[in-house]
């Protein structure tokens, strides 16, 4: 079935346009921004395939600039290159989104007006699911300008799919059937996300002679004798050096300072002085006088008599004394002394109570008590009045 001239303009002003959203799908996808858009009741002549999708100048002029009014064809496909460029300058293409037909395949008896229109909405709202799905999509929301920015090219011809590395996949988006031919729309994405290293600038390499280093070349004064060092261990003993004294040197015990016994402070003054403490340290430095020297290859000699021999703890029988406490700087007043506060209070003065003492008659006279109840009896009973008359009220 031949297409009328009518027909024919209408199919090619649908696949203009429907290239032109797909362009602009694909690049605001990749802008790193959440597009939200709000559905309209009425349509506009500007809503193209029921789907409102603003168009961005710059990607509408650059595909119109692209097309030069030309058709899609399977010799020229359109497509869409999405890369990543880094701050230290390097590059790696991300995506190719191609957009072609097929002459060979084609659908003579397709209405034009309502199937190819409809059709070529559903396949724009599957494009929109796809480049939220891809790789690339994630790493479009994390650019910025201190790490990476994704960059696009738009342009006529065959994807270069060898830019995406090894393992790339391929993704048929959806295809539509035409009087002329099939519109394919597919998307090749890169698997693995390395930028390999590119050689840049020459590499200068530096001329030497074959015997530039050769040791027997090198005059005789500047040679240096390597000899190898001795493997020092830790374990092996310091050796002694000439002139040096094999004995261990002896501490003198006039430096040593004796140990004063805790337990003389608590001692009985009726009992006698501690002897078997002055024992027990006199048998202690005789047994560390006649023990022999481990490392060394000598013995030691005997410690002759000290002056330390002589000391003895003595111990007083007296008891504790308090002193006055007389401050340097303080007042001269009695009054203001803390010791004689101190003495005031730790021998406080008896209470009157127990210095007056009552005869027993008086605590005994029982006679004069009952009168003198008696005698206020009349006192007794009014106020006993008045508290039950309180009551009452």
């Amino acid at each position: 079935m031949k297409l009328s001239n009518q027909e024919k303009r209408e199919l090619d002003k649908f696949t203009k346009f429907l290239a032109l959203k797909c362009t602009q799908i694909i690049v605001q996808s990749r802008l790193g921004d959440k597009i939200s858009t709000l559905c309209r009741a009425q349509t506009t002549g500007t809503d193209w395939f029921n789907l409102n999708i603003s168009d961005l100048p710059e990607v509408l002029a650059e595909t119109k600039r692209v097309l030069n009014g030309e058709i899609i064809s399977s010799n020229v496909p359109l497509c869409v290159e999405i890369s990543l460029r880094t701050t230290e300058g390097d590059h790696m293409v991300l995506e190719n989104w191609c957009l072609g037909m097929l002459p060979e395949q084609c659908d003579p008896t397709t209405r034009i007006v309502h199937t190819i229109y409809n059709r070529m909405g559903t396949l724009l709202k599957s494009l929109v699911s796809i480049t939220r799905a891809v790789p690339a999509y994630k790493l479009s929301r994390r650019q910025g300008p201190d790490s990476f920015v994704i960059c696009y090219r738009i342009f006529l011809g065959e994807p270069m799919v060898r830019c995406l590395g090894e393992d790339f996949n391929q993704v048929k988006i959806g295809q539509i059937c035409t009087p002329i031919g099939t519109l394919n729309l597919s998307v090749s994405y890169r698997t693995k996300m390395t930028i390999s290293p590119t050689q840049t600038g020459r590499q200068n390499s530096i001329m030497l002679k074959s015997d530039h280093f050769n040791a027997k070349l090198s005059p005789k004064s500047r040679k240096h004798k390597q000899n190898e060092d001795k493997i020092q261990s830790l374990g092996n003993t310091m050796k002694t050096g000439a002139f040096a004294d094999m004995q261990k040197k002896k501490i003198e015990s006039l430096f040593i300072v004796p140990n004063t016994p805790f337990s003389g402070l608590f001692k009985d003054p009726s009992k006698g002085p501690d002897r078997p403490q002055e024992d027990n340290m006199a048998d202690r430095e005789n047994n560390e006088n006649e023990s022999p020297e481990r490392n060394g290859n000598s013995a030691i000699d005997n410690n002759p008599p000290t002056k330390l021999n002589s000391l003895t703890m003595v111990s007083t029988n007296d008891d504790f004394i308090m002193v006055d406490l007389k401050t340097p700087f303080a007042s001269t007043n009695e009054k203001s002394e803390l010791g004689k506060f101190y003495r005031e209070w730790q021998a406080a003065p008896p209470l009157q109570t127990f210095v007056e003492e009552l005869s027993p008659l008086d605590e005994l006279d029982v006679t004069k008590q009952l009168e003198t109840f008696e005698s206020d009896l009349n006192e007794f009973d009014t106020v006993v009045q008045s508290l039950c008359r309180s009551a009452i009220n």
